[in-house]
């Protein structure tokens, strides 16, 4: 891909921000929580849960991953995400912007939203629940879409997660035909398979009209093409001409371009701390290669190196690059753009 589109990459975003800390079995029955099960609360109990000393907090959500993680790695890329004016916004904005992310956000408008949240409570058992709170990353829409950053992508990201939403489902749409008609490719991330499968209707039909490249694993490919087998969606994947990457974890990845399939191994990593954002970086390191014009499956090896740096270490934030956490002074966000 040599076009000279000055952005690598463009990512859709339902951005929130992540916490992980080890807490005392009573801070998950103090707040009623279903132990080892995702557990959707509200914005007040997300605030209210005592987090443990150890607790480390990032910009999450696969968008923002993907677009962290290029960016440290010297990229150029750009995100469009919808926060709220709270602390967790300002946080989100401040890393990213940080980290070298062309990030503008978009805030609601809606007095009473709040920032996305996911809480990964981990109990002296090493059992984790996790903490899931809703809010103003599902508002994006249509209008929130800043047309001018997808026309100067080479490659446009839409973080599935976007799906939960109706307006967020017309985002994607409306940010996959904006790509098309700039001539720019889009990638689509399957991310979850049950989020996949319950929208496969409607998630197969945009990815036959407009994606150029798919990136999942496994599960989430059988339930995009409606199969029971990882052969039979690789089949179809090649037979519609994506290029794709379709991870296994430990076992690699098997990529397809131009109807080939090609396995691509995983690295042999001694000392795993977090698999947390392994998929994530895998999918930063496939995409970014890709508009740096490298094939999928040096693309891929890419992606493979990736992640095996990002589950070294606690947390989906990359800990490499100038601009790593370790390496940076929190800076003043751009101002927002209003909803």
């Amino acid at each position: 891909m040599t076009d000279r589109k000055p952005y690598d990459v463009v990512a859709l975003s339902a951005l929130c921000v992540d916490i992980q800390s080890a807490v005392p079995e009573s801070e998950i029955t103090r707040h009623g929580l279903k132990k080892g099960l995702t557990n959707q609360v509200s914005p007040e109990t997300v605030r209210a849960i005592t987090l443990g000393d150890d607790a480390i907090k990032t910009p999450g959500s696969p968008g923002g991953n993907v677009a962290g993680g290029i960016a440290l790695r010297g990229g150029k890329v750009a995100l469009i995400g919808k926060i709220a004016n709270d602390e967790a916004g300002v946080f989100i904005t401040q890393r990213l912007q940080s980290h070298d992310v062309d990030f503008t956000p978009v805030v609601s408008s809606k007095p009473d939203s709040a920032t996305n949240a996911v809480m990964v409570l981990t109990t002296p058992d090493r059992e984790r629940s996790f903490a899931f709170a809703s809010g103003a990353a599902y508002e994006l829409a249509p209008e929130d879409i800043d047309g001018t950053l997808i026309a100067k992508a080479k490659i446009t990201y839409l973080d599935s997660y976007l799906w939960l939403s109706d307006s967020g489902q017309d985002a994607v749409a409306h940010a996959a035909a904006l790509a098309k008609q700039s001539g720019g490719k889009v990638a689509m991330a399957l991310n979850d398979a049950a989020l996949v499968g319950k929208n496969q209707e409607k998630y197969l039909a945009l990815a036959k009209s407009h994606a150029d490249i798919l990136v999942g694993d496994r599960k989430e490919f059988m339930a995009l093409f409606g199969v029971d087998s990882f052969e039979a969606a690789a089949e179809k994947a090649a037979a519609h001409g994506f290029t794709a990457a379709i991870t296994a974890g430990a076992k690699g990845a098997d990529v397809i371009e131009n109807g080939v399939l090609t396995h691509v191994p995983a690295r042999k990593i001694e000392n795993i701390v977090d698999t947390n954002g392994a998929g994530d970086q895998f999918a930063a390191g496939f995409i970014y290669g890709l508009a740096e014009g490298k094939s999928a499956p040096d693309s891929a090896a890419q992606g493979a190196l990736w992640a095996s740096e990002v589950i070294q270490h606690r947390g989906a934030e990359p800990q490499v690059g100038k601009n790593a956490r370790s390496n940076i002074a929190p800076a003043a966000p751009k101002p927002p753009r209003a909803a």
